[in-house]
């Protein structure tokens, strides 16, 4: 999962990157007054920076999607028209002969203050249902999915949390074709009253964790969020760049209070909201500094380390990190880090390239190591990747797979293959058969003493048959006949 989300992750930095966007918000804001939402649009689409960050929340957040989706770890909801119905149903049961024990720190009302208003307990069975709610409204969240989290609140039978969710909104005013219409709005034209208010929920303690953690990220307030994100880097990196992005649109907003029509907000309220929120602009390097430092100890895996690099731009410092990782990387790693250097050249970003050049060799050899039995089902994508190397290396590679090959019946695809790759497969027939020549030269040199004479021939004979099976690379391609014919008469003599 780390390896495809990944590949998302660059997918959607480069189709950003070659799309064209407007350098300056005045280029759009061409009316006196405007709503909070084509605003914000249009400061979207020409800060960079900004969108950068939007693009990235997203990208967490369908990351999280494909994550939930895969491993379903979050309760069930059950639908309930009616919220808390135990607690309904022992506060009619009232001091009837069925209920004798009445539990006298339970709720009198069925309103959603109760509980903080009488400071009393709804029915324990309610309370596990509120939660895991709490907890799914908030999966929902994360993902990215505000439609469903509302929907679920609904379905729950707690309408009014649902509403509770929906005041972040910007105000938009929808299309008429009629001008002497009726205007028709959406989103909440007391947003910052709202927020003011949220504030509270977020920093009341005795909340549901996850209930907080909800309000608390779409109200911009940090501080709530973080105890539901439970050290993940992701969800980490999610709470600090969703509540940075909230933070500059707010600001944005209030710097163009002028600009923004019928903004309903008081000064009073503004003053008290800009008093209780302060959030601190961070750049991105700031971002991920602090989400180390929150994660407990815990290590980013080298694919979360590749991520980081990608979203900061430093292309060249992931090269110079991978030195590092091919001797101890696992195999899909390596894998991953080849394929890696073969998009980034294709978008013209290899800075490093003789450390490229040593990822994709070394993934190469990976693939010859792996054969076994002396075949290969797919000398194709072997030839392929050789084809990437410098061509002073291609001659050593391609000769590599040929020693690894000794059933005649796939050479001919191996030669097949690296011919169609544009690989000199008569120059690694050579070399093949150099090293080949050169292991006997080696096994005559350094026979060991204690062997027997039965030993000695059977050690011979293997490194014999190994060079006059080598010639038959020679054999297979066309033009090389003669020079097959000339080494086989040669080492006869």
């Amino acid at each position: 999962a780390e390896e495809a989300n990944t590949w998302k992750l660059l997918y959607c930095l480069y189709a950003d990157s070659i799309t064209e966007h407007p350098e300056s918000l005045e280029s759009l804001v061409t009316e006196t007054t405007l709503s909070q939402q084509t605003l914000v649009s249009a400061l979207f689409r020409s800060d960079s920076e900004l969108r950068l960050l939007q693009l990235l929340v997203d990208w967490l957040e369908a990351t999280a999607t494909y994550q939930e989706e895969a491993t379903k770890t979050s309760a069930p909801v059950i639908g309930n028209n009616i919220h808390w119905s135990n607690t309904l149903h022992q506060l009619l049961i009232g001091t009837s002969l069925f209920n004798k024990d009445t539990n006298k720190a339970m709720v009198t009302c069925m309103d959603p203050d109760a509980p903080r208003r009488q400071k009393k307990l709804i029915h324990s069975d309610d309370q596990k249902d509120d939660n895991d709610l709490c907890k799914r409204i908030f999966t929902e969240v994360r993902c990215g999915k505000f439609t469903e989290a509302i929907s679920l609140c609904i379905s729950a039978g707690q309408a009014w949390r649902g509403a509770v969710l929906q005041g972040w909104k910007l105000l938009h005013y929808l299309p008429r074709d009629d001008p002497n219409s009726p205007l028709e709005i959406t989103g909440n034209p007391s947003r910052d009253l709202w927020k003011w208010c949220a504030l509270g929920i977020a920093n009341n303690v005795a909340e549901n964790i996850h209930y907080r953690a909800t309000i608390g990220i779409l109200s911009g307030h940090l501080a709530s969020t973080l105890p539901a994100c439970q050290g993940s880097w992701e969800d980490l990196l999610w709470a600090h760049l969703r509540v940075q992005i909230e933070a500059r649109v707010d600001t944005f907003l209030h710097e163009h209070h002028a600009t923004v029509d019928a903004n309903t907000t008081p000064a009073d309220v503004l003053e008290l909201l800009q008093s209780e929120l302060q959030v601190e602009e961070l750049s991105l390097q700031q971002v991920f500094s602090v989400v180390k430092a929150l994660m407990d100890g815990k290590q980013e895996s080298l694919y979360q380390t590749c991520q980081r690099h990608l979203m900061l731009g430093h292309i060249r410092t992931i090269m110079q990190d991978s030195l590092q990782w091919l001797d101890n990387a696992e195999e899909q790693f390596i894998r991953f880090l080849a394929h890696l250097i073969l998009v980034l050249r294709q978008m013209g970003k290899d800075p490093l390239h003789d450390v490229g050049d040593k990822i994709l060799e070394k993934y190469v050899i990976q693939l010859i190591d792996r054969l076994s039995h002396g075949s290969v089902d797919c000398p194709e994508l072997i030839a392929y990747y050789t084809s990437t190397v410098p061509v002073a290396r291609q001659y050593v590679i391609y000769a590599e797979l040929m020693d690894h090959v000794h059933k005649s019946d796939y050479r001919q695809g191996v030669v097949r293959a690296g011919l169609n790759a544009g690989v000199n497969v008569s120059a690694s027939a050579r070399v093949a058969i150099k090293k080949a020549i050169t292991d006997i030269q080696q096994g005559y040199g350094n026979l060991d003493l204690t062997f027997t004479q039965t030993t000695a021939v059977e050690k011979d004979k293997t490194l014999i048959s190994k060079v006059i099976s080598s010639l038959e690379w020679l054999s297979l391609i066309s033009n090389q006949l003669e020079e097959a014919l000339w080494l086989s008469n040669a080492m006869i003599r």
